[in-house]
This record gives structure tokens, C-alpha cells and sequence, in this order.
């Protein structure tokens, strides 16, 4: 804290205490009034008490930004040419397009229905997790080479899953909708989503 106001004692907020002793020191009268004096005291002590507030505030202050810069997570959209690919975020492609799901129950019992089902199919494994902003990520086995990516976010918000099923690897062969049907069976067998 020492070395914090020393360090702010030639700071632009001292500047004009510094400023004012040059000119009573250059007066005509070589002189200090005491106008004069009262006021750069007056300029010190406001400087310190700026000192003191910023060591006391803004240490709170940036370590409250620390924790609010998670990145809120998000579905994104299937690209315009892609084949084999859904999303709730492709409202204007009607063919990459599926609504929603909306529920009733709580967030945390609707995540907890899709991490289930899931984790339940011997054909998905869950590949990342995020419990805190309810975000699922995982991989689906095909019968070619190739797999699907799912994910799924809760928004307890607005009590809608957004979610995205899409191939792999773009250019894979045709899976004559295979990812709209896997997520109507997710969403039937979690028992609690509606379209």
C-alpha cells in the first residue's frame, strides 16, 4: 500500500497540487498565502482519499469481473450446405430447421432427463459437460466411418432446449435422416420435452 501511494503521489491527480506550489513559489511576492497553502492541502488530501478508495474498490471490483467472464454457451447454426445437419438456430432453412423442445419441470430436471438418455444409449458417449450452464456435448456412432455430433443447452430462462445434431464430417454419406430421428427418440424417451 506504501509503494501504491508513492507511486500515485506523482500522478495526474497530484499534478495540480505540483502545479500550484510552482506558481506560489514563482509569485511576484516569493511568498506562500495561506489561501494558497489550504488549497494544495486541501488537492493532497483529496488525492489520498482517491488512493484509498481505488485499493479498497477496485480490487472487488475486477476480481467480480474475473468470475462473470464465462462465455454463456450457445447453439449455432448448421451451415447452408450442409446434408446431414439440425439445429433449432436455422429458422430460415426449413430442412435443417427443428423447433425447440419446451418443459414444464425444472431446468436442472431437464438437463438431468437428457444426460440420462444419453449416457443410457451404448451408441452416444457424452463428451463434455457443463452442469453449470446446463450444456451437453456428445458423439453418436453411425454404421459408416463416421459419427454425429449432438448438443444440447437448457435455458432455464425461457424453459427451452436448444440443441444441433450434425455429421462429423461434412461429405459423409447421406443419413437419410437419421439425426432428426435420433433427436425425436431423445426427446420421447426423456418423457418431459414438447415441441
Amino acid at each position: 500500500t506504501a509503494a501504491l501511494l508513492l507511486g500515485t503521489i506523482g500522478s495526474p491527480t497530484s499534478a495540480f497540487t505540483i502545479s500550484s506550489r510552482r506558481r506560489i513559489d514563482a509569485g511576484s511576492s516569493g511568498s506562500r498565502t495561506a489561501l494558497d497553502a489550504e488549497h494544495s492541502r486541501g488537492d493532497f488530501v483529496s488525492s489520498l482519499g482517491s488512493v484509498l478508495l481505488s485499493t479498497v474498490a477496485l480490487p472487488s471490483a475486477s476480481h467480480a469481473d474475473e468470475e462473470t467472464t464465462t462465455t454463456a454457451r450457445s447453439i449455432v447454426s448448421c451451415a447452408t450446405d450442409a446434408d446431414d445437419c439440425i439445429s433449432t438456430a436455422n429458422i430460415k432453412a426449413k430442412d435443417l430447421y427443428s423447433p425447440p423442445w419446451t418443459f414444464e419441470v425444472s431446468p436442472d430436471e431437464a438437463f438431468a432427463r437428457i444426460k440420462g438418455v444419453l449416457k443410457s444409449d451404448d451408441n452416444i458417449v457424452v463428451t463434455e459437460l457443463d452442469e453449470e450452464q446446463r450444456y451437453i456435448r456428445s458423439y453418436a456412432k453411425r454404421i459408416t466411418a463416421d459419427g454425429d455430433e449432438l448438443e444440447f443447452l437448457v435455458k432455464g430462462d425461457d424453459k427451452v432446449v436448444l440443441f444441433k445434431s450434425f455429421a462429423k464430417k461434412n461429405g459423409s454419406p447421406s443419413d437419410f435422416g437419421a439425426n432428426r430421428k435420433r433427436l425425436e427418440t431423445i426427446r420421447t424417451r426423456a418423457g418431459v420435452f414438447n415441441v
